[in-house]
């Protein structure tokens, strides 16, 4: 008699504890599910950046571009790249360029 009451409480530990173990994959199969959506969100997000970050270095280039400055400047400052015009004769330095500071002797 006592045997059989110990083998139905053994019985009834190992119904429960299936249960539990079964509630517990559930539990552990959703989470992964869940955390397997938000890593694919993020991945999502970082491709978006990686492709406005690509499209802002474009942006970049196109606008230091040499022949765009270039044009730029002739348009609105009317000045020409290389033109002779521009340039200072050599006599002509001296009168722009500030004349060099002597240094103070350190002691």
């Amino acid at each position: 008699m006592a045997k059989a009451r110990l083998i139905r409480y053994a019985q009834i530990a190992a119904g429960v504890l299936v249960v539990v173990l079964a509630i517990g994959l559930y539990k552990a199969k959703t989470d992964a599910a869940r955390a397997e959506a938000h890593v694919r969100q993020l991945q999502n997000d970082v491709d978006e950046r990686e492709a406005d970050l690509r499209a802002l270095r474009a942006e970049i280039a196109h606008l230091e571009s040499p022949g765009r400055v270039e044009h730029l400047a002739e348009q609105h400052l009317g000045s020409a790249t290389g033109s002779s015009s521009e340039a200072l004769p050599e006599s002509a330095l001296d009168a722009k360029l500030p004349a060099p500071q002597q240094r103070a002797a350190r002691e």
